[in-house]
């Protein structure tokens, strides 16, 4: 078995109050638990929900202060008491709710959160494996099994959301993407998709719901909440379902239509990762596995627009803030 030398300590990016600045520090290197990883993070991305949980609006299940970060990549350097899936020195993508994220030198997580790496992936295209790509695949499993042959999707000009077009237009599946500005419905479009709205026009509703009820597009995936999700949902055929993955918009969902629940049956529920469970997760079937290795290098490929080192991740993530139409930014914590 190949052996690393494990520091006693690293330095890490800890969140020590809930919408403040990210401190750079000197951390402890944890030690592992039954079923615990120690990997070295060789790349971190940004994510819109990395933003939301640095700011509190999402549970993170942390104590401060701690090292954020949802996902990563890196090389697995030491394992636990009862870790049989993985081997010391595999290349992995990760996710990380411990109280060690990726924005360190080190994570820790455990052996079920981790998926092996191709050796011909590099370390920047597997740091984004997880919380959108895997995101997508399922999304496509729930609308298959909704029966639904077209979809309606907001912030559609993301990362997530650019991936998303490319897969379900492959799968057979059309998408009435939602944007907010004359410049994302121009990127859109010239990337392939066929049906972009902007939701600042003042036809938006009414072509929604022609559009809508012209694809039977009877599944909506919102990460918006706030005013928008009912907006939308009340434009969709009878029957439609609404599933809510996140709130970018920092507000309660709002203007549900009580005659849409009642006398239209349509349906509102959360959609979030860490805990839904469907037999073709990647976490846990092989053939997931592979697919997704696939689909990393080609169709569910992220494309970064900036890198930064780790002392300099308050930066970047100003910039990815104003900045997140032109792609994700990413850590490197080695650097």
């Amino acid at each position: 078995m190949q052996q690393f030398e494990i520091p006693k300590t690293f330095k890490a990016a800890q969140l020590a109050e809930y919408g403040k600045e990210l401190q750079i520090a000197e951390i402890k290197t944890p030690e592992l638990k039954e079923g615990e990883v120690l990997i070295k993070v060789e790349a971190a991305p940004v994510n819109p929900s990395d933003l939301s949980l640095n700011d509190g609006h999402y549970p993170s299940g942390k104590v401060l202060p701690a090292v954020p970060g949802i996902e990563g990549s890196g090389v697995v350097v030491q394992i636990g008491p009862n870790v049989e899936n993985v081997k010391v020195g595999t290349k992995v993508a990760f996710t990380a709710y411990s109280n060690y994220g990726s924005y360190g030198q080190y994570s820790l997580t455990t052996s079920q959160q981790i998926i092996p790496l191709d050796d011909d992936i590099s370390f920047e295209a597997g740091a984004s494996s997880i919380v959108n790509p895997i995101t997508v695949l399922l999304m496509l499993i729930e609308t298959q099994e909704l029966g639904a042959k077209a979809i309606v999707h907001t912030a559609a000009s993301s990362a997530l959301g650019r991936m998303l077009v490319k897969y379900f237009q492959d799968s057979g599946i059309d998408v009435i993407n939602v944007v907010r500005r004359q410049e994302q419905v121009e990127l859109l479009q010239k990337e392939g998709a066929k049906y972009v709205l902007n939701q600042t026009s003042e036809t938006f509703q009414k072509d929604l719901n022609a559009l809508a009820h012209k694809l039977n597009a009877t599944v909506f995936f919102d990460c918006i909440g706030g005013n928008i999700t009912g907006e939308i949902l009340s434009q969709l055929p009878n029957k439609s379902t609404a599933l809510l993955y996140g709130l970018l918009s920092g507000q309660p969902v709002s203007d549900i239509s009580a005659i849409s629940l009642i006398f239209q049956g349509k349906t509102i529920k959360g959609f979030w990762l860490t805990t839904l469970i469907h037999k073709y997760n990647p976490f846990v079937d092989e053939n997931a596995k592979k697919n997704l290795n696939a689909l990393l290098k080609t169709t569910l490929k992220t494309e970064y627009a900036k890198q930064y080192p780790l002392d300099k991740i308050n930066e970047g993530i100003q910039f990815y803030k104003k900045n997140q139409t032109s792609g994700k930014i990413l850590v490197r914590p080695h650097q």
